[in-house]
């Protein structure tokens, strides 16, 4: 399975500002030590689609040494099975035991096919759903595969994990892990994604990969969309999300009220991801958007 070279990962936790002995942090705390990765990684790196917009190629690998440079050296992000495929190869290279497999994410007419990705990592004997990849409604931290535990993610946001049947299912007796969320303490729980056991290997990744990213119907073909945790001052705990997607960028933080801005145009988009997400797309990227369901016209002379 894919590793990385002992430079790669100095230069990945530089990038993630990860500033600690991690080899002895692994020693004595692993736990701890994926927790704290997990949530500066989240900061820094964006779950976003914007090459499938802002390219004349429009196509997404999941090669390791390709999601390098683009993560790490260009400082980008990816969607799912892009960041979690990266991330697995940076655990698996400092020493985690672990596997990938395949989630559906629930829409609004219910389950849809394999069209997720998470990890499994494993410290002394416990299974831990670890996932950079889900967007806004995401898990922050490792969450341990309990059946009923529940979760801070960014607050006030709470996430709960079961194990159970799916209503998709015609065999009562299959479960999966359900991954639910709710905004507040009186919200009825909302079924997120879920996921099984079963290690899916590279090859099921690429075929689920190719779909994603190209069938019409895809919301990341659909979208632009980029998004990031925000860390508290001292950098040890997310307290909010800038979220950008298509033509609005929105700034959470805890409980406050969101900042939401209008982008009227397709300068306004290319500003706001260096602005807040310090991505600066070259000029052949930006053209790549022309023509596009997805690009913004200039409306800024009708605001």
């Amino acid at each position: 399975m894919a590793t990385y070279t002992r430079d790669q990962i100095s230069h990945y936790l530089q990038h993630i500002g990860y500033t600690q002995d991690v080899n002895q942090h692994f020693a004595e705390d692993p736990l701890g030590l994926l927790t704290r990765i997990q949530i500066l990684h989240m900061a820094r790196v964006p779950f976003e689609s914007l090459s499938l917009h802002y390219s004349k190629y429009r196509t997404l690998s999941l090669n390791p040494e390709d999601l390098f440079v683009k993560i790490v050296n260009r400082g980008r992000g990816g969607y799912c099975m892009e960041v979690n495929a990266f991330f697995a190869a940076v655990l698996r290279s400092l020493g985690f035991t672990l596997f990938s497999t395949g989630g559906r994410v629930r829409g609004d007419a219910g389950y849809k096919g394999w069209d997720h990705m998470v990890n499994i990592v494993t410290i002394d004997n416990q299974r831990y759903l670890v996932d950079v990849g889900f967007g806004t409604n995401g898990a922050t931290r490792p969450v341990p595969l309990q059946h009923g535990h529940r979760f801070l993610t960014v607050f006030p946001t709470e996430g709960m994990l079961e194990y159970r049947g799916i209503d998709a299912n015609t065999d009562p007796n299959q479960k999966l892990w359900v991954y639910c969320v709710r905004q507040k303490e009186d919200d009825p729980w909302g079924e997120m994604y879920c996921f099984g056991e079963l290690e899916f290997i590279p090859g099921d990744f690429e075929v689920m990969n190719m779909r994603t990213s190209s069938a019409p119907q895809s919301f990341f073909v659909q979208s632009v969309m980029c998004m990031k945790t925000r860390l508290d001052e001292g950098k040890q705990d997310p307290v909010g999300k800038v979220i950008l997607h298509r033509d609005y960028l929105k700034q959470q933080n805890g409980n406050e009220a969101p900042i939401t801005t209008r982008l009227l145009s397709e300068a306004d988009r290319v500003e706001a991801l260096k602005r807040y997400f310090d991505i600066s797309l070259t000029l052949e990227e930006q053209q790549g958007i022309k023509g596009l369901a997805s690009e913004l016209k200039d409306r800024s002379k009708h605001a």
